[in-house]
């Protein structure tokens, strides 16, 4: 079987580029792809027109303010909505082998999906450089992928649950400002496996979402540690993030960035809310081949959360020299209280469990996926229903084919999509937002469906 090459391949990053352009030392690598989802049971509002606008701060839509006035951000029906997404990525790769085996590398990603920045305040999806020795390892510094995504992002994406899988949870994205040590591969009777450390961190204040407050606010810092173990049958991956100072989300694509301020309500000389916000994740991820022709796809992963306020991220001069808050910053599993009759929101911690299986059945040019994530309730003392009383089943099957006849690196794709909410109101936990699952809204409906065609094309 292919488990060395489809190893090496998943370890360094590569995992849609089955191809690459040579230029002397400098490899250029990528994709393309086009694809368009049409979704029933979206919210919408204006008599099915669009859907809401979003709730800053609060896409979760549990706020007070997000549910009534004249900027509510709460859907008023459900309808279809149809809507593309073109995306293209470009890696540039300048390497150099020296005569005694040490070989130094700058890697470049810039990744662009509907025209703009895949990730808000990304300009760059990889930008670091890397010295290897074969029988040391690998050291790489820069804005690197956490294997929280790519990795969950490498089992779920070729089986059509990419967003349900590799972007929900409590893990980060990109590590705008990373170190990682990768080591080189060791062999034993059983297989083969290779062991890995990153650490990030990053600026104090979030400035992806404005101007920062006079307040205090800590200095992000995480660990992220990986391993992979490969043998005939299996690929098995675990990875484990802790980190403190980020602001909080369950998108796991989400960059780690800091949090805007910490928010500290003080009410007779007593502070009620000013510890740091940290979260961790630990994801157990797997193939398993049956024979060449099937191949099981499996994961298991538990989030956690300490929760976060909403706070102030832009400052708006109202006129008395008093800033107020334009847009708040998005905190984490909060609720609505008050002290001395001042209004705050304390953050709750809270856990989850959730699971991925699939299959993959490979026949010639053809391949047939089946798949089904499960985002489970969440463990909390939150007297605000945050939507930990809610799970949510994500289905798809998928279908693909190679295109050789037309181009040897053209592929079609197309699938159908099936989501399932235990009940009405604010989505599980690990979901980011209500809407994220192809604009399913779990305020206004419990299942959806959604059909997917798209092309890919790799270089």
């Amino acid at each position: 079987m292919k488990k060395t090459i489809l190893l090496g391949a998943l370890l360094w990053g590569t995992t849609l580029s089955a191809y690459a352009v040579q230029f002397g030392p400098l490899t250029l690598s990528g994709f393309g792809k086009d694809e368009i989802t049409t979704a029933n049971n979206v919210g919408t509002v204006n008599d099915n027109a669009a859907m809401p606008l979003p709730c800053y701060g609060d896409a979760r839509e549990v706020l007070p303010t997000s549910q009534s006035g004249p900027h509510s951000c709460l859907p008023t029906g459900a309808g279809t909505v149809t809507t593309p997404s073109p995306m293209f990525q470009l890696t540039g790769t300048l390497k150099h082998e020296f005569d005694n085996g040490v070989t130094v590398q700058g890697v470049l990603t810039k990744r662009i999906r509907s025209g703009s920045n895949d990730v808000v305040g990304q300009n760059w999806y990889e930008k670091y450089v890397a010295i290897s020795y074969p029988s040391l390892g690998q050291l790489s510094v820069g804005t690197q992928l956490a294997r929280a995504w790519s990795r969950q992002d490498g089992f779920s994406y070729p089986i059509g649950l990419s967003t349900a899988w590799s972007e929900t949870g409590a893990g980060f994205g990109i590590l705008p400002d990373s170190v990682r040590y990768t080591s080189r591969m060791f062999h034993s009777s059983y297989g083969k496996f290779t062991l890995e450390a990153t650490y990030a961190t990053n600026h104090p204040f979030n400035t992806y979402t404005g101007p920062q407050l006079a307040a205090p606010a800590p200095t992000p810092q995480m660990l992220e540690l990986f391993a992979q173990f490969s043998n005939r049958n299996n690929l098995i991956e675990f990875t484990y993030e802790i980190s403190h100072g980020a602001g909080q989300s369950s998108w796991g694509k989400s960059p780690f960035v800091g949090a805007s301020n910490l928010p500290v309500v003080t009410v007779n000389g007593t502070n009620y809310y000013d510890s740091e916000p940290h979260q961790s994740v630990a994801i157990l991820e797997g193939d398993h081949w049956f024979t060449p022709l099937w191949m099981l796809t499996w994961g298991v992963r538990h989030s956690y959360w300490s929760g976060e306020s909403t706070t102030c991220g832009f400052v708006n001069n109202v006129g008395n020299g008093q800033p107020g808050c334009l847009y708040p910053s998005g905190g984490y599993n909060y609720a609505i209280a008050s002290a001395g009759g001042n209004p705050y929101q304390p953050g709750y911690s809270a856990s989850t469990n959730d699971f991925l299986l699939g299959l993959s059945h490979y026949r010639g040019l053809w391949t047939y996926t089946a798949g089904m994530v499960y985002l489970g309730r969440a463990r909390t003392d939150n007297p605000t229903q945050w939507g930990q009383d809610n799970w949510a089943v994500v289905t798809n099957l998928g279908i693909y084919r190679k295109l050789p006849e037309v181009y040897r690196n053209l592929s079609v794709y197309a699938g159908f999509g099936y989501v399932h909410f235990g009940q009405l109101g604010a989505p599980p936990l690990s979901m980011t937002s209500v809407s994220q699952f192809g604009g399913v809204n779990s305020w206004v409906s419990r299942d959806g469906e959604s059909v997917t065609l798209g092309a890919l094309v790799t270089f």
